[in-house]
């Protein structure tokens, strides 16, 4: 019996101490939208924490948003690439201490986190049913609309992009100051969310619905001045209410764009002209590239 008890022991205390060290789920579920305005919800309810207001509180929830697995070293060097490796942890301790707090409020300082893993050096974001993120919605969404498309169903294309486009409020981490690291993750969702508005246009003038295409093609102009397709959409709302000089600024503002850019005009581009000669320079230069 004695060597029984023997051989249980060493067992039970390592998967005591495993059990242990797992953290427990939360109790609620926690939303946050850093597509714009940086939001946070429980239970779909808005929360105002005022750690949120801190802006390395906000940088690090932003970098830990766009780098789910990254490591401590890597977070100090986006943050605080100008201080020594001593500050740049404790600056990094410290600002993680008001991010765990403001993610899960009711966890003890000695209590392991949920939605943020520390194992090592090693920083692990962990998001799902407990913690949901606008960019994941919005990326699914644009993935379930191209997906749409190739599978020919356009009506659930346009579903899907209506849905990205309702979701981006504004450019992402608003408020979170410029760095390389953040100005990819904003060209990225900028870029995306242009797109889906554009084809969503498109898709609502083909439907009938005029009126849903100049909203959605207004919005991808505003965050792009560049958006050829956009400038294409508006033209074509304005064909279809029988309003041609409208339909011919829109497309002089694509045409001053795309100058601007040292881009040629797409083909649909021209076939908009074609339907709508004008005068001037760079109608003429793109008309004459057409024949």
């Amino acid at each position: 019996m004695r060597a029984e008890a023997a051989t249980r022991t060493p067992q039970a205390k390592p998967a005591k101490s495993l059990l242990a060290a797992v953290p427990a789920p939360p109790a609620d579920r926690t939303e946050i939208a850093v597509l714009g305005p940086l939001a946070l919800a429980r239970n779909g309810e808005p929360v105002t924490d005022g750690d949120l207001r801190r802006e390395r509180v906000r940088a690090l929830l932003a970098f830990l948003v766009g780098h789910r697995t990254t490591s401590r070293a890597a977070i100090m060097a986006a943050l605080w690439p100008d201080l020594d490796d001593r500050a740049a942890a404790n600056n990094l301790r410290v600002t993680m201490t008001y991010l765990l707090r403001v993610l899960e409020p009711w966890r003890s300082a000695r209590e392991p986190a949920f939605h943020i893993r520390l194992e090592g050096q090693t920083v692990r974001l962990v998001t799902g049913d407990w913690l949901r993120i606008d960019v994941d919605r919005f990326d699914e969404h644009v993935a379930r609309a191209g997906r749409a498309e190739a599978d020919g169903t356009p009506s659930l294309a346009l579903e899907h992009n209506l849905a990205a486009v309702a979701l981006y409020r504004g450019e992402a981490h608003e408020g979170v100051a410029d760095a390389d690291w953040i100005a990819l993750d904003r060209e990225h969702f900028r870029g995306r969310f242009v797109a889906a508005a554009s084809r969503a246009g498109e898709l609502l003038v083909a439907r009938g619905d005029v009126d849903g295409a100049e909203r959605v093609a207004r919005r991808a102009v505003e965050v792009d001045p560049w958006a050829e397709d956009a400038y294409a959409v508006l033209a074509s709302v304005a064909l279809a209410r029988g309003d041609r000089p409208a339909a011919r600024r829109a497309l002089d503002r694509a045409l001053a764009a795309l100058a601007d850019l040292d881009v040629e005009p797409s083909e649909e581009m021209h076939r908009l002209l074609r339907r709508i000669p004008g005068e001037g320079g760079a109608t003429i230069r793109a008309e004459g590239e057409a024949r």
